[in-house]
């Protein structure tokens, strides 16, 4: 009978999640963990019918009545209080590798607050009913991850409510369809808290300020605003001089925006500290600014599909921490030497794309690149024939120099020490 009028008050308030969750919140929270709710969990499971493969350990049985044990529910090992639900759409294996696409189904149900020693929430990647993301999500105080991307939430975002997750070090609510994004955006430094930020595909197309709100964002180490139509920003000598500017942004991820070359306004202003920096796709123009070469932490830098002129700056050389440089069809010029001679990446550099600009010269010796794995010279005005030195190259993985104007034979000496090599393209003109 108790049973019974349990899973009558539950099922009222269907939802494919965490209706089901609720339950090890006061059970979990003794050290007998989960005994209290060992009968509700077979009711919430009759409303998980699409997804019932993956919580086969969620149950009443007396090997699932453990919640700590049930997929996707982890404990702290000295209370038994749930504090973290993995329950992404994607099913990876221990190693990270995407093993299937199981996405859960439903609502999300206001029982969630129940679980107030939570830290962590992933929710990415699932079909849940399309509907604002709930404000009661605010009424969980210790909140420090929280994924909601791509899990179906639209409409305005409660962000007064979010306010509460003081916190909160990590968002993601990327490819969301939000309709109140400049108000959320403008809002954000309120979460004093947060390091990791990505609204990747959420339409910013009329957020001009960006930068000033990123600068009050005091402890943001990653931005990630990939695809959000990005207009070129605002740059006022308030934010360029303000003191309160952040100091710690290491990643910044501005691809496939509307950005124009007014953005290394910005970015210069915080340089010191990047160790990535991806401008791909936008609309930057002109030269590049000899500022980046005061970008010293930089490790990643992609500039590619852009449209800029002239040459890479002298300052380039300063990179000397470089791991990847990508900067191809931007309609770069110059001999290539100069970035081959002058820079001191030998020791880093493991990918290299200068694909379709107009680089001239010959081949340069490529040599003391001994950390590079993928080369990329495909589309520009290279002439002369390919060293066999190139051989001694032992990491080289891909080669790519097709359509330049190189000539000569390629022998075995050219591929004498390249065990690692996977794939080559060399197309000479006739």
């Amino acid at each position: 009978m108790e049973l019974g009028r349990m899973c009558l008050l539950h099922i009222h308030a269907i939802s494919a999640i965490v209706l089901l969750l609720h339950i090890s919140c006061g059970a979990c929270a003794n050290v007998t963990r989960c005994v209290e709710g060992k009968g509700s969990a077979a009711c919430y499971k009759q409303d998980l019918v699409i997804n019932s493969t993956r919580l086969s350990s969620w149950g009443a049985e007396a090997l699932n009545q453990d919640c700590c044990a049930w997929e996707g529910v982890y404990c702290d090992n000295l209370t038994g209080h749930v504090d973290q639900l993995h329950l992404g759409g994607e099913v990876l294996s221990l190693q990270g590798e995407l093993l299937d696409y199981i996405p859960f189904k439903g609502t999300l149900g206001p029982k969630l607050i129940e679980l107030q020693h939570l830290v962590y929430i992933d929710l990415t990647s699932n079909r849940l009913q399309l509907s604002p993301i709930p404000g009661f999500i605010g009424s969980l105080p210790h909140i420090r991850y929280l994924d909601l991307s791509e899990a179906g939430f639209v409409g305005e975002i409660p962000y007064h409510e979010l306010g509460n997750l003081t916190h909160l070090q990590y968002l993601d609510l990327s490819s969301s369809d939000f309709t109140n994004s400049i108000e959320f955006f403008s809002w954000l430094p309120h979460l004093s808290s947060l390091k990791y930020l990505d609204l990747s595909f959420v339409n910013l197309s009329n957020v001009f300020d960006w930068p000033e709100t990123v600068n009050k964002l005091h402890n943001l180490r990653n931005l990630t605003l990939y695809g959000c139509q990005l207009p070129p920003p605002i740059i006022s000598s308030t934010t360029l001089s303000d003191k309160n500017t952040s100091q710690t942004l290491a990643s910044v991820d501005l691809s496939k925006d509307s950005l124009t070359s007014s953005v290394f306004k910005w970015l210069c202003n915080i340089s010191a500290t990047l160790v990535l920096l991806n401008l791909s796709h936008n609309k930057l123009s002109g030269s590049l600014p000899d500022c980046i070469g005061n970008m010293s932490s930089l490790t990643h830098l992609n500039l590619s599909s852009n449209q800029l002129e002239g040459r890479i700056p002298d300052s380039f050389a300063k990179l000397c921490s470089l791991q990847e440089f990508v900067i191809s069809s931007c309609n770069l010029s110059g001999h290539i030497s100069n970035f081959f001679e002058s820079s001191c990446v030998q020791n880093s550099l493991e990918i290299l794309d200068l694909t379709t600009n107009n680089f001239t010269g010959s081949f340069p010796d490529m040599t003391r690149f001994q950390a590079l794995r993928e080369l990329y010279l495909r589309r520009n005005k290279l002439n002369g024939t390919i060293p066999e030195s190139i051989g001694n190259m032992s990491k080289l993985e891909t080669i790519g120099v097709s359509h330049n104007d190189l000539e000569g034979v390629i022998t075995e000496a050219h591929f004498s020490k390249l065990s690692k090599l996977v794939l080559v393209t060399m197309i000479w003109k006739e």
